[in-house]
């Protein structure tokens, strides 16, 4: 019977080879050992315009990073050559660049402006114009998707992971996302007591071995 760490064979002082983890939800239930990986968080954003708007110009150049929110993006004309952008929970995103108020602190960035790159908040554009002008109350919309990013077992698909971990104890990942400590660095460990998921290769197995190596944990 597996138990918490069982697979250890040796570590450092205290606590530092083991992390504080948060794994996904939908994983099912894990079982110490378990090798694990942490993926970065892939954008996406696709920008609608609004149904009843006069200005038939484009929203082109869409770039989406962190530290960007997953959801619906506004973006409305308060003139015909200015723009706001309000995030999913309706505040406004700066710019980046702004100037900063000196009396309070405040990042001070005026409306995007047509024709010219937006970016603010990990969300990137460019509006231009068309052959009819924009009026007040041109909309858009631009929807913001995540994918990836956490913590999850290693699998053949698993896309281009930052670091390696493995689970120091159970966790029942089947509903909910799970806080989870994670063996990451500084340490001997037992191969025969990790866990690979199936669908991982002979190849892709050392690959990972040889990763964790790199972190400083050693599988015999």
């Amino acid at each position: 019977m597996r138990h918490d760490g069982g697979f250890i064979v040796s570590q450092a002082n205290g606590h530092l080879s083991i992390d504080p983890i948060n794994v996904n939800s939908g994983n099912g239930k894990l079982q110490a050992g378990t090798l694990l990986a942490s993926t970065a968080t892939t954008y996406a954003g696709t920008a609608t315009a609004g149904s009843g708007n006069t200005g038939n110009g484009t929203f082109a150049g869409i770039a989406v990073e962190a530290p960007a929110l997953a959801g619906n993006y506004t973006v409305n004309m308060i003139s015909p050559t200015e723009f706001e952008v309000l995030d999913p929970n309706g505040e406004p995103v700066p710019m980046t660049g702004g100037t900063t108020d000196v009396s309070t602190g405040e990042v001070v960035t005026g409306p995007g402006t047509v024709g010219e790159v937006f970016n603010g908040g990990g969300v990137g554009f460019l509006i231009s114009a068309g052959s009819t002008a924009f009026v007040v109350g041109d909309t858009w919309t631009l929807a913001v998707t995540e994918t990836g990013g956490g913590w999850a077992p290693v699998t053949s698909s698993t896309s281009s992971p930052i670091k390696y971990a493995i689970l120091y104890g159970f966790v029942d990942t089947t509903n909910n996302s799970q806080p989870a400590s994670g063996f990451v660095r500084d340490g001997e460990v037992n191969l025969s007591e990790l866990i690979f998921d199936p669908s991982l290769s002979a190849a892709q197995q050392n690959s990972a071995v040889a990763a964790l190596a790199g972190q400083g944990v050693i599988a015999r």
